[in-house]
């Protein structure tokens, strides 16, 4: 699953008929505005991305296996995974790749966007058809993942990685600024069922949304808010980034020329490679709504439930759970802690939406967590997460 994508931000801060010439990009390149006439030119913003329809299944863009732009000099690679897993479940199936590309000497980033059922050797025989890059992080683990994305994408190396669930992903989409629609934006990047090219648009999706929220944001990393969101961001997934290692990575991008201004120093390409035509969506929030509503019309003509959630569901099982570790918490510590510790790490209260409830569930868990922690005496780990509340209410008060 994914979303979102955006974890970028954990990198780097906080119905009118379309035209029927699609622009074609032997590079992928995303910013060239759609071919045709002023009132075409009229339709779209600096990217190239007409603003005004939202018909799901178009295709602008053709993507290409070739002409991609070659930057020289040093590399960070950082891999950004959406993880599938359910309420306290340790296993995870890899649903959103992206390997993040930031070329240090020439000010420019690369997003390389993998579908989830790229074939991979997950460790099944071959007739069961799970042989996905998505079961290879859930079955043969976090370095054998690694590993394939390097194969997959023609890296070396992957220097950092990044992951998040569902949970986490709405914190971050709340992060950016998607407050208000936070539950349906993540829909709209999850979704595949609605495109006439499934799964390689949705990554594409993901990839684009990330593009346009470093465009968007990076300008303004460099103040106490965007520190504030950095860090808020990367105590919201796990990671083995650091807060220096971000500083470090946006300081030599914006000294080699990246910037708000300039979208031609960061694409998105997919792989492996294929040529496909794809559309290319601004994903600002007052338009993830539109697009929001034209995926609910297309899955119900064709009676499908493209992500199916439950929320009162899930809140009934958050409350159990923390329940039947408050019955616990007198009498075994271990009890509370193997009960607690996996919801906590997907920040599981962030999927609710009333926000004094998730307050109220964020409280019991770490509260719980703390008491049990230093009962056993792991103060490190009582010390995370009283550090993480106390990031958190700083978070929230700023807002």
């Amino acid at each position: 699953m994914f979303v979102l994508a955006s974890v970028c931000l954990s990198v780097i801060s906080c119905s009118k008929k379309a035209d029927d010439s699609p622009s074609e990009v032997d590079g992928g390149g995303d910013s060239t505005a759609v071919a045709g006439s002023a009132k075409a030119a009229a339709r779209t913003n600096i990217d190239g991305i007409d603003t005004v329809t939202f018909h799901v299944t178009d295709s602008t863009v053709t993507l290409r296996a070739s002409g991609f732009p070659q930057p020289a000099g040093r590399v960070v690679n950082v891999m950004v995974t959406g993880v599938d897993s359910r309420l306290g479940d340790p296993m995870g199936h890899a649903d959103a790749n992206h390997l993040v590309r930031f070329f240090l000497d020439s000010g420019c980033v690369e997003i390389i966007s993998i579908p989830r059922d790229t074939y991979f050797d997950a460790g099944f025989d071959d007739t069961t058809n799970l042989n996905k890059l998505t079961n290879v992080r859930a079955n043969r683990g976090r370095n054998s993942y690694l590993k394939a994305i390097c194969e997959i994408a023609g890296v070396s190396r992957v220097d950092y990685w990044v992951e998040f669930g569902f949970s986490q992903a709405i914190g971050l989409l709340e992060l950016m600024g998607y407050k208000e629609n936070a539950s349906s934006t993540l829909r709209v990047l999850r979704s595949r069922q609605a495109y006439s090219s499934g799964d390689f648009q949705r990554v594409y999706n993901q990839g684009q949304f990330m593009r346009q929220v470093m465009l968007r944001a990076f300008d303004n990393t460099d103040d106490f808010v965007g520190e504030l969101g950095l860090r808020a961001a990367l105590a919201l997934v796990e990671t083995n980034m650091t807060y220096d290692a971000c500083e470090q990575i946006l300081d030599e991008l914006r000294s080699h020329g990246f910037s708000s201004e300039d979208p031609t120093r960061i694409w998105v390409r997919l792989k492996p490679a294929l040529i496909t035509k794809l559309k290319v969506y601004s994903f600002d929030s007052a338009n993830v709504g539109e697009i929001n509503k034209q995926i609910s019309q297309k899955i119900g003509r064709m009676g499908l439930d493209s992500i199916p959630i439950n929320q009162e569901t899930y809140e009934r099982r958050l409350a159990k759970l923390i329940d039947k570790a408050a019955l616990d918490s007198a009498r075994s510590p271990g009890s509370v802690i193997r009960l607690l510790r996996r919801p906590y790490e997907q920040r599981a209260w962030l999927q609710v939406p009333d926000l004094a409830k998730r307050r109220t569930y964020r409280d019991r868990m770490c509260t719980m967590l703390v008491t049990s922690y230093r009962r056993v005496k792991n103060h490190d780990a009582a010390l995370r997460i009283e550090e993480y509340i106390t990031l958190d209410n700083k978070v929230n008060a700023s807002k």
